[in-house]
């Protein structure tokens, strides 16, 4: 008797942590609406708790993770500026505008396994967090915010059937409609791609700035293969993203401080 107490109290932090994921899945599957759409601040705190003890025990990979994503982030800062130019334009004199800010987050709750996939962060709308924020990760993009509660946001994630990406292949430049179809989570289909590309496999794919919801240069995955469609026109791209979505904690929302003024020229040419 005195064996099995001490066994509880040693690994009581691991049995606490395989009750609330037990629950944790069972409202996923039995309640999957509620869920989905951020609305429940009692499901909110028990996502919110798993993610902390998931951190005690990973607490050394979230720090080499969040080393590498706050390096990228300076390397490819300048895909957040636009550039202002003077009428007496020199390159010396050249200025930039602040046009995208980050808000470092945490991925609390995360589904993989459906056709229409969502994620739930730990911050709403007491932080700034608006619907149309995108989100993104160390090594690629998590989703795009489609509801807010007071402090917590549901996304819809890049590993569902409804949404699609601007992207382009970064070594020729050409652009193509990016989805997911259902399948292998690992894998997303790159559409819309000229035959006269000269795509090789392992060409990086990556945002290409045509919407208000990332900047562009985001890296999201490499080719796997490609083929021909039906007619012949355009490539079918398979692309082998680059986050593992099965694992994926830490995020940053993305503020465009210039969205409104992107929005409302986009519907004046509509």
């Amino acid at each position: 008797m005195c064996n099995s107490s001490n066994i509880f109290f040693k690994y009581k932090f691991i049995i606490l942590f395989f009750i609330l994921e037990f629950i944790a899945i069972y409202f996923t599957f039995s309640n999957q609406k509620f869920v989905c759409d951020g609305s429940n601040f009692l499901f909110g705190k028990i996502y919110e708790t798993i993610y902390e003890l998931k951190k005690y025990f990973l607490l050394e990979t979230e720090n080499k993770q969040l080393l590498e994503e706050n390096k990228r982030l300076h390397r490819e800062s300048i895909f957040s500026k636009i550039t202002k130019i003077s009428n007496d334009y020199t390159k010396v004199n050249e200025e930039y505008l602040q046009q995208y800010t980050y808000t470092p987050v945490q991925i609390i709750n995360n589904n993989i396994h459906k056709q229409e996939n969502y994620m739930i962060i730990n911050k709403g709308e007491l932080d700034g967090v608006k619907v149309d924020m995108g989100l993104i990760l160390p090594n690629g993009i998590a989703g795009i915010i489609v509801k807010t509660t007071p402090n917590f946001s549901t996304a819809i994630s890049l590993l569902n059937l409804k949404i699609k990406l601007n992207v382009r292949l970064k070594r020729d430049k050409n652009f193509g409609t990016l989805t997911w179809d259902g399948n292998d989570y690992k894998y997303l289909i790159l559409y819309d791609i000229p035959k006269y590309s000269s795509i090789k496999i392992g060409d990086i794919v990556e945002t290409d700035g045509k919407s208000s919801t990332f900047p562009e240069g985001i890296p999201i995955g490499r080719v796997y293969s490609y083929k021909l469609d039906d007619g012949k026109a355009n490539f079918i791209v398979k692309v082998k993203i680059f986050s593992d979505f099965s694992t994926i904690r830490n995020a940053y929302l993305v503020k465009n401080l210039l969205k409104k003024e992107w929005d409302d020229l986009n519907k004046d040419s509509d």
